[in-house]
Order: structure tokens, then sequence, then C-alpha cells
């Protein structure tokens, strides 16, 4: 399977190998990310470069039918989610493939590294509960031998304690991956007594962000949040990556999970309008159905 298909720009002439960010991360924020388990990066993205994202959103609500529901038996956890891991010439196929995004992920990882998966969450007014937890928990069971996942997420609305923003414990991925039991008939969570001394212990962080800004977070840090309390959707994109040693042993159903070398794309292509379209036959990962049986794999994260 061939995700990585490369675009028609006026940069095709400069190898790929010779294309490198002009925004990279500085010393400060690679060793902030190193010591606390995440960095926020101010204006990532500019806003020109966001708006597209945010006209096609609030343009396509129910993005085709591509939205996957997730939500309790107390219907305060539901939020929707939208999931790639094919990174089309669509403008969010083209986003993942960035210098910007690829040069920071491949420098906190220490070494080079490859496409996990992409998705964009929208959390409604009154909606999205997300239970403490490590995403490496999820990871680890899909195979992945060693914590050598970053997570990109950039804010395409603006974030704060109203509408819930993330919340990250500070430091917590000294502490490495730790069990996970079902909470709230739904999520992952960390058990409630051992989550009580890790609250105890560690700094909460609200990670409030303007829209192109981007946190950087490791797969063991421990993050959640709470409803969208305001009367506006809240809504990000994640890049997930992978290092490229650590492609998961478990390769039955996850074929999208297997290495395949990023063609990075310039920091300019978006300004540049290198790609088709925005969510125009962009390649989602369609929420199970009889038509569309065991695609629930995509979506065990949010089910756990």
């Amino acid at each position: 399977m061939n995700n990585q298909i490369s675009l028609p720009t006026s940069n095709t002439s400069t190898p790929e190998t010779q294309i490198c960010t002009s925004r990279p991360l500085s010393p400060e924020q690679m060793t902030q990310y190193h010591q606390e388990g995440f960095v926020i990066v101010p204006k990532f993205f500019d806003i020109e470069e966001i708006e597209p994202v945010q006209r096609a959103l609030e343009d396509n609500p129910d993005l085709g039918g591509a939205w996957t529901i997730r939500k309790n038996h107390n219907d305060v956890n539901t939020f929707q989610v939208s999931m790639w891991t094919e990174l089309d010439n669509a403008l969010l196929g083209v986003i993942p493939r960035m210098a910007r995004m690829v040069d920071a992920s491949s420098t906190l990882l220490g070494e080079e590294c490859y496409h996990w998966h992409s998705k964009i969450i929208k959390k409604q007014p009154g909606k999205g509960v997300l239970e403490w937890h490590q995403d490496y928990d999820h990871w680890y069971n899909d195979g992945c031998l060693f914590p050598q996942l970053v997570t990109c997420m950039i804010a395409i609305t603006t974030n704060n304690q109203q509408n819930g923003c993330l919340k990250i414990l500070k430091k917590s991925h000294l502490m490495g991956r730790i069990n996970h039991i079902i909470v709230e008939k739904m999520q992952n969570g960390i058990e409630p007594s051992r989550l009580a001394e890790i609250l105890a212990r560690f700094e909460v962080v609200h990670c409030e962000m303007n829209p192109g800004d981007a946190l950087f977070f490791h797969a063991n840090t421990i993050h959640s949040s709470q409803p969208n309390k305001s009367n506006s959707p809240r809504i990000l994109m994640y890049s997930t990556y992978n290092a490229a040693s650590n492609e998961p042993f478990i390769l039955k159903g996850q074929e999208h999970h297997v290495y395949q070398k990023l063609i990075k794309l310039p920091d300019s292509i978006i300004q540049d309008g290198g790609y088709d379209s925005v969510l125009e036959n962009h390649k989602f990962h369609m929420p199970e159905s009889k038509e569309n049986p065991g695609l629930g794999i995509f979506y065990r994260h949010f089910e756990q």
C-alpha cells in the first residue's frame, strides 16, 4: 500500500532530501519537550494556513459522513472524530508531510519518523470529557515495543479552559507506561487510586492555544480534557508520528501502521496552493457499518 503521493508543485525540481523546514524547533523547545513531556509552539502555522481548514469544516459540518461519534451512557463524553492514515493530495493529507511537521517530529524522536495516523476532533458545546490517559497504552497494544511516538496537535479553533482545552500532567512521561482500565463505560483511563496519587504529585498545565499554535507531546504524557462550556465547537487536528525503528510487530489488521517513507513537502506548500482541495476526495477512514465492516480498529483509541 503506497499512501505517500508526491504533489506536482513548483518545487518538484528540489530533491526531497534537500527540503528542510524554515521553522525548526529551538534548542529551548526541544529541551522542554524532553524534560516536561510536551512543548507548545506558538504560531507554528500562520492563520492564513489554517483558514482553509476552518472554512471547509464550517461549510461541511457533517464531513461527508466521516465523523464517528463517541459517547458514554450519560452522553457527557460525546465528541466527534475522523481519522486517516493515507496522505493524499487534499490539504489534510498534505499538512502531515510538511517539512515543519516532519522535521520537528524526527528531531524529537531522534531518528527518521513516519506517519502513524492523523485525525480531526470536534468537541461540541456541552460535550467532550476525555479521561486522564496515556496514548502509548493503545500503541503498546498495537505492538509498538517503545514509546517512540510523538503527536503534534494543531489548534484549528481557539482552545481555552472554557471550551475544554487539553490538560497535560507536566513531566508525567517520566513514569513510563501505566496500566489502564475501562472508565466511564467507554474510555481507557488510569485506575482511580493510582491517578489520585499522580494528580497530587504532578502539575496540571492547561494548554490554551490560538488557531495555528501547535502542541507536541510524548506518547507517555498523561492528558485529559473537560467539557466544552462555550457556545461554539472546539476543533483540533492531530498528527502522530512513529519512529522508523518502532514499527509494530503485530501486523494483522494493521497494514495502515506499516512503515512507509514520508515524502516531505516544503513549508510553503499551502501558501503556494500546492494541494487539490481541503476535504474533497480526502480518504478518511469511514465509520464502521454493515457496508464497511472491520474499520472499528481505527477508532479503538476512543472506544476503550
